[in-house]
């Protein structure tokens, strides 16, 4: 598993550098329009009093692009051209291979949400409470980080395939901020409180701390695995304008006829 991860990062590197060479050869669109309307504005007159500022505006735009291309790209871009590589579409596209991939992420995230699930209710004390709590752990734990592992390795393959849309969907961000959070609360959790566990082993009620770790780790996954679900459906696509204004700033959207 680790190699096949190196080697689609490898991949990722040796596509992004493809794309940069790319980018630096091809002539700039905005840098085109600007050529072509400050030429009309030379006219003089009512014509160019007209077009002043719509070749302001693109000057401006141009500048941006230009800066934009000199370190390298958005992450926006670098998604954009991600999706249009051979390696993204034949996967996406692949009768079996996004599917067979999609089941592996959903069992290996039932295998981790399960055992997370079991353990969080422990430090709740819900369950298993003539358990020691260091038992459930050393049973659980290790099966639960072979669940997570497969799961993001799953989960990043799924998402090379529809790159774009995946980085622009608002429940995949929302998903990917809850992770964050949900691994900040582990950390906080075998940092702190677990360390003294030899001190709480055997109660039935475990300490504030761990009640509040094991509460907000089943708040977190619960609405991870309902945002990953809701990444399935477009309702605010970049694609389906007019869309709120605080919806298009959330997820990077630019919508048609924006610039005019």
């Amino acid at each position: 598993m680790l190699a096949a991860l190196l080697l689609v990062l490898c991949y990722l590197v040796t596509l992004r550098i493809e794309a940069s060479t790319r980018t630096a050869q091809r002539p700039s669109e905005v840098g085109r329009q600007v050529h072509m309307i400050s030429s009309e504005s030379r006219s003089g007159g009512w014509a160019r009093f007209v077009t002043f500022p719509r070749t302001a505006s693109l000057q401006i735009a141009a500048a941006a692009a230009g800066s934009e291309e000199a370190t390298g790209g958005s992450l926006l871009n670098f998604f954009r051209r991600m999706g249009d590589s051979s390696w993204s579409t034949g996967l996406h596209e692949s009768r079996y291979a996004y599917d067979l991939i999609e089941s592996v992420h959903v069992w290996a995230l039932c295998l981790f949400f399960g055992l997370a699930v079991m353990f969080d209710l422990r430090l709740l004390g819900w369950t298993m409470r003539s358990i020691p709590v260091s038992e459930v752990a050393r049973r659980l734990l290790p099966w639960t980080a072979v669940g997570f592992v497969v799961m993001v390795i799953s989960g990043a393959l799924l998402f090379s395939a529809i790159p774009l849309r995946s980085y622009q969907n608002i429940f995949f961000r929302a998903k990917m901020i809850m992770l964050v959070l949900a691994g900040l609360n582990v950390w906080i959790f075998h940092s702190g409180v677990y360390r003294r566990v030899t001190t709480w082993d055997l109660d039935r009620i475990t300490p504030k701390a761990a009640r509040v770790a094991g509460a907000l780790s089943l708040v977190l996954w619960i609405c991870i695995v309902l945002s990953g679900r809701m990444i399935a459906y477009n309702w605010f696509d970049c694609d389906r304008q007019p869309q709120p204004a605080i919806i298009n700033f959330l997820t990077s959207c630019v919508p048609d006829g924006s610039d005019h």
